[in-house]
């Protein structure tokens, strides 16, 4: 079973990585991203030196989403 899962695994960390499910940006001074972590996947690629980065998490309170198919 665990070599199962490792296999699904596997595959879901080379489907997240294909190009045509990314987002880069080009940073400039005072540059804003915002994501949802409830339908995405976040990884931040430390390619940004010497600059710094910072950020801030934020949590909205509000109704529970609702998918495509409601």
């Amino acid at each position: 079973m665990l070599d199962e899962l490792q296999a699904q695994s596997a595959l879901l960390f080379r489907h997240i990585q294909r190009p045509e499910f990314q987002v880069r940006l080009r940073w400039q001074p005072n540059t804003v991203a915002i994501w949802d972590n409830r339908t995405c996947q976040h990884y931040a690629a430390s390619d940004y030196f010497p600059a710094r980065r910072v950020m801030d998490r934020m949590s909205i309170v509000g109704d529970r989403p609702v998918g495509i198919s409601a």
